[in-house]
């Protein structure tokens, strides 16, 4: 016996027709599978299409009157179906835009919390340092002495090669250490010759390579929090053990590879979110005992006067021009600039620009620690591993330059 469900009432429409058979499927109240539906309404459609179509035009059909409906023809009602239905996909997708953009939410915040308790951890478990028990005596004199470490990159693995396929720079944490080492022997040769009391000890940043960009994946041996207190530790004993020999003022920048970049920001979002100032926190608390340092607040410009020298210090990511960079500071800030540190491109540049009496107005771009990689090589700015020592008298400014190649 057939379904009275399955015949056409004398009082409906083709289309009422059609509409109550695919809900009445929807409801269960008729057995036939889409296919057969199909073959009974001939239309021109999959199975799976008319099942989609059905079940938005069972929600559409609570809310628009049926005297509206009447004078829609066949294809009207499939349009109008097609359409409701890419109204429904554009709410799941407006939906499941939503629940990923909280969930990644949800795993920045994990991983946010979980750096800070690494961290907490870290400053909390410092291994004490055996500082020196002698205090280096400071003397006035009219000779000050800086050094200038810039771009040590802990942590990057580094292979530059030529075009015969030689090695023209490899770096790694441990040719860093090799070279830190190979930099205070030298530091101390020339402090017991010029018999050296005090130096300025300038980091001009970006001491951790970070992750600026998720290229940087493929060549980073340590992740940040590991990469900053690495170095940290290092940098800890090396001073130590500088210390020995000379009292030291250690002032550090903020470079572009210690920016911290929570929730996917961009560069300068978080300004003060520096990796840098947690190095120095470290190095803080590590030589808080050594009466031979001075560990001073991390900052993006460091003003130093040198036995009357004006020296301001920054990493140098934002100078397109050294020589309009000390006239800007000096319109900006009101301050005298006898010379401008930087460091950033891994390759050494000065220039004098102007006199303030016998002394000279300069820029100085310190070499790296790390040597040139891929940034540099592709600027075409290269130069040998290095750092270096200048030497300032009272009245005359910077007089001497001692240049110490790093292997």
């Amino acid at each position: 016996m057939t379904n009275p469900i399955l015949t056409k009432r004398d009082s409906e429409s083709e289309f009422d027709y059609k509409v109550r058979l695919c809900i009445a499927k929807l409801n269960k109240e008729i057995d036939l599978d889409w296919s057969e539906i199909i073959d009974l309404l001939k239309l021109e459609c999959s199975p799976d299409h008319l099942r989609k179509l059905s079940y938005a035009y069972k929600e559409m059909s609570e809310n628009i009157d049926n005297k509206q409906l009447e004078s829609v023809e066949d294809d009207e009602f499939l349009d109008k179906l097609t359409q409701k239905k890419l109204e429904l996909q554009k709410e799941r997708v407006k939906l499941q835009a939503e629940k990923n953009e909280i969930n990644r939410w949800i795993r920045e915040q994990g991983r946010s919390e979980n750096f800070y308790e690494k961290l907490i951890l870290a400053v909390e478990n410092r291994p004490r340092i055996q500082v020196p028990k002698y205090r280096i005596e400071r003397t006035v004199s009219d000779i000050g002495y800086t050094v200038d470490i810039a771009d040590s990159h802990y942590g990057k693995k580094v292979v530059i090669r030529g075009f015969d396929d030689e090695i023209i720079n490899e770096y790694s944490v441990e040719i860093f250490e090799r070279r830190m080492w190979n930099l205070l022997n030298q530091l101390i040769t020339r402090i017991e010759k010029e018999k050296i009391k005090h130096l300025h000890l300038f980091n001009l940043s970006d001491s951790i390579d970070g992750i600026l960009r998720m290229s940087q994946l493929q060549i980073l041996q340590l992740g940040i929090l590991d990469s900053a207190v690495g170095y940290a530790d290092f940098m800890a004993t090396w001073l130590n053990e500088l210390s020995n020999y000379t009292y030291i003022d250690y002032h550090s920048c903020q470079g572009n590879h210690m920016e911290i970049r929570p929730l996917g920001s961009s560069k300068g979002d978080f300004p003060h979110e520096n990796m840098e100032r947690i190095i120095t926190l470290l190095l803080k608390k590590d030589l808080k005992d050594n009466p031979n340092i001075t560990i001073h607040d991390n900052k993006a410009f460091v003003y130093v006067d040198v036995v009357g020298t004006k020296i301001l210090a920054t990493h140098g990511q934002d100078e397109k021009n050294l020589e309009n960079s000390i006239k800007d500071y000096v319109n900006v800030y009101g301050k005298q600039i006898h010379m401008l540190k930087t460091g950033h491109l891994h390759n050494t540049h000065n220039k004098t620009i102007g006199m303030d009496g016998l002394q000279n107005v300069e820029f100085y771009q310190a070499p790296s620690i790390c040597g040139i990689d891929e940034y540099s090589v592709k600027l075409k700015k290269t130069a040998n591993a290095g750092a270096n020592m200048m030497v300032f008298e009272r009245g005359l400014g910077r007089t001497t330059v001692f240049d110490f190649k790093l292997k």
